[in-house]
């Protein structure tokens, strides 16, 4: 019964960890994929009713043989108790009795088989799916803005498509592949001067993430990635550009971290510390070790390439408790040391500390909150003899749940730019989120954005839409 009780907690979990975490209406139909999945639980629990029975008959039957041969032995005992016939005594079949010691070897063999479970048929299970879980995720994304000199605006497109492939390698370790086609225009918060005019629309393919995770090290609590990833800086730089909150990052992380997201190839080591070593808290530390080449994140401050030969490293420490049974808060920092230039002699070191309050609501209606907040300062050398720069940066976000599936949140950016700390941009960005289904998403964003480079406002109409099985977002990212 345990056995049956896990195995549809697990096949659950694993329906739930596949999609996004909005909530379909009750009222509607069950779709083909709820369909598909409700004939596999009931072929798995088929088969699994046939192994079980299968299992108890043949451990009858081992202890019906078990019987025989006791009662084989006893009437042994019995027989060498009385006088020797003159005949041979023969058995049930006209065969030789069995000697005692063949009796007791038999019956040991017998025991070791039922305790071991050796002795059970072999059966030959049909692998759930041979090939790994596979997603199609496409963000598009329109915009419409008053400034008419900036062609990153004004224009809809095909932001990304990403395809996202897991599958267990090992009983150890999991495999994650995410190639990514991007289709958009370079529109930093600090443009160079003609950087725009020059670019235009880029469209590349990249792998963006590519790892190993290994989730049994061997030493309880730890596990590691090796590969390709999003660095563990802050909060929101593990996301994928549509897991985002908003319909463009903040103003900081594309001004410290990368237009999307800080990736780089290398060692990633996650370590809880045990809650009894530190009075039941949940304490988390990350070590990463990457080369340091900015991953081609487009990073306006780890700007090495290939030539780059010292490696980059990357703490990051979280701790997370509940204030009261409905309220959690997270609460982390980072810091990424790394070189800029191949001889070594300048460098870039960025701080972070995160924050992450959830409100549920006690009633468990849908009347949930999200407040959020990172700081960030760099410390960047300037190359060709330029002074260091000490640069801020830092937003606010908050989102509050106005029903099961509409979300209305508000973003307040504030930055200096690490790489001239005397600018500065600041925006405002109100927004709206409809989630119809775990698979689709339109979202309703407007933004004012203003700073030493050009003011504008800018609406952006933003569709997410997915098909196959998309792993877990964190915790905090919708609902």
């Amino acid at each position: 019964m345990r056995l049956r009780i896990a195995t549809c907690g697990v096949l659950s979990l694993a329906l739930t960890s596949t999609t996004l975490p909005a909530q379909s209406s009750p009222t509607a139909a069950p779709d083909d994929r709820l369909d598909r999945f409700e004939r596999r639980l009931n072929d798995i629990e088929s088969r699994h009713q046939q192994d079980l029975r299968a299992r108890d008959e043949e451990i009858a039957r081992l202890r019906q043989e078990l019987a025989n041969v006791r009662q084989q032995q006893q009437q042994q005992q019995q027989q060498q108790q009385q006088p020797a016939p003159t005949t041979r005594p023969v058995g049930t079949a006209g065969a030789a009795a069995p000697s005692s010691d063949e009796v007791e070897r038999t019956r040991q063999e017998i025991l070791r088989d039922i305790e071991s479970g050796a002795a059970a048929p072999v059966t030959n299970r049909i692998a759930a799916s041979l090939n790994p879980d596979v997603a199609v995720i496409i963000d598009s994304l329109g915009t419409w803005s008053s400034q008419r000199g900036n062609n990153a605006y004004n224009r809809f497109d095909v932001r990304e498509a990403e395809l996202d492939l897991r599958a267990a390698i090992d009983p150890r370790a999991d495999g994650v592949l995410v190639l990514a086609f991007e289709r958009d225009v370079h529109n930093p918060p600090f443009p160079e001067p003609g950087e725009d005019e020059e670019e235009g629309v880029e469209s590349r393919a990249g792998i963006e993430e590519a790892y190993a995770f290994f989730h049994d090290f061997g030493v309880p609590n730890l596990t590691a990635k090796l590969g390709r990833f999003h660095l563990r800086f802050g909060r929101q730089n593990v996301l994928h550009l549509h897991d985002l909150p908003t319909s463009d990052p903040p103003l900081v992380n594309q001004a410290f971290l990368a237009p999307e997201a800080l990736i780089d190839s290398g060692l990633s080591l996650s370590y809880v510390i045990p809650p009894r070593l530190v009075g039941g808290q949940y304490v988390e530390l990350v070590a990463e070790v990457v080369t340091g080449e900015g991953g081609e994140s487009e990073s306006p401050t780890l700007t090495g390439d290939i030539s780059v030969d010292s490696p980059a490293l990357n703490l990051h420490a979280l701790w997370n408790g509940d204030l009261a049974r409905h309220v959690n808060l997270e609460l982390g920092a980072s810091w990424l040391s790394a070189r800029r230039s191949a001889d070594n002699g300048h460098n870039v070191n960025l701080f972070g500390f995160d924050a992450t309050l959830l409100r549920s609501d006690p009633m468990g209606k849908f009347n949930n909150q999200l407040l959020q907040a990172e700081v960030m300062h760099a410390v960047v050398d300037q190359a060709d003899g330029g002074a260091t720069q000490h640069a801020w940066g830092a937003y606010l976000l908050g989102q509050q749940q106005l029903s099961r599936d509409w979300y209305a949140g508000l973003r307040l950016d504030w930055t200096q730019d690490p790489n001239d700390d005397d600018a500065e941009a600041w925006a405002v960005s109100p927004y709206v989120s409809w989630y119809l289904s775990e698979f689709l998403r339109l979202r309703l964003e407007y933004q004012h954005r203003n700073g030493d480079a050009d003011a504008a406002d800018v609406v952006y109409f933003q569709a997410t839409y997915i098909f196959g099985a998309h792993p877990p977002h964190p915790y905090w990212a919708m609902k």
